[in-house]
């Protein structure tokens, strides 16, 4: 069964490799992912620069990709992640997958409900794997937390920003409230979750995640002239980052660096040895 899930993992992720690289080309509706974006732009769609985290994200799960699958090769110490995960990870890919083409084919309404599917697929694993909530070693924080802590805080902005392409797309009054308004609204709200993740799951990287996004809110609702929107965004982000500062000198004894130091040492003195 362990083996099977490797290979599915490694399958699964060339497979979402291969379609995000035909959906930037043009190949899949002779049409890109931007060039329909274009078409639902909401004030709470960030600049486009801040999509440039999926640049991040594919490298961290490649790193995913070659960790959990070192077993194929050679005895591991601990790989009990694999089947904790379980299919969780296909699933994802999936939905990532169908994603792309209900996009790119004008279903934008199938288009939320794949991405929530990919949302609750990545929090599925960042629970079942009780992510940032031990004290484990920096391979297992690099290779294994923070490719789905930073995937499942980017895909927790994209499922909002989806969702409110759809309302668009429906000419959605907004209950008689305003875009502004609403706008602000999910600002306020991506903010409170931010500081939910770092202060009960410790997960700093999620949070600063949604601040990267509302950076890019404020810094494209300033060329959209709405100057509150942008303030807000910014006012929130830079709420997120502090406490994130302040939880990581809080909990530095466990930091990621110190366990980079740590592990180092320990090379060190094994190769002397």
């Amino acid at each position: 069964m362990k083996k099977t899930l490797q290979i599915a993992n490694i399958i699964s992720f060339v497979t979402v490799i291969l379609f995000n690289y035909a959906a930037g080309t043009g190949n899949i509706n002779n049409t890109t992912i931007g060039e329909i974006s274009n078409n639902y732009q909401t004030l709470f769609t960030p600049a486009s620069y801040a999509f440039s985290i999926w640049g991040l994200i594919y490298l961290l799960l490649f790193g995913f990709i070659i960790y959990q699958g070192r077993s194929l090769f050679k005895a591991v110490r601990d790989d009990a992640f694999i089947l904790k995960t379980g299919w969780w990870f296909v699933t994802s890919c999936v939905a990532n997958v169908l994603w792309i083409i209900f996009w790119l084919y004008g279903y934008i309404d199938m288009s939320v409900l794949a991405m929530i599917v990919l949302l609750l697929a990545l929090l599925k694993i960042i629970m079942i794997n009780r992510m940032e909530l031990w004290d484990a070693p920096i391979s297992v924080i690099l290779f294994l937390w923070w490719p789905f802590v930073i995937y499942g805080g980017w895909i927790t902005v994209a499922t909002i920003t989806n969702i409110a392409a759809f309302l668009k797309s429906t000419d959605w009054s907004g209950w008689g409230i305003s875009e502004i308004t609403w706008t602000i609204l999910l600002i306020i709200i991506s903010g409170m979750l931010g500081l939910i993740v770092i202060w009960k799951r410790n997960m700093r990287e999620f949070a600063l995640v949604l601040a990267w996004a509302l950076f890019a809110v404020c810094l494209k609702n300033w060329e959209l002239e709405s100057p509150i929107v942008s303030y807000v965004a910014l006012g929130v982000a830079v709420v997120l980052c502090f406490s994130a500062a302040y939880h990581g000198y809080k909990n530095q004894a466990t930091a990621p660096y110190v366990k980079w130091k740590e592990y180092k040492n320990s090379h060190q003195r094994n190769s002397k040895i």
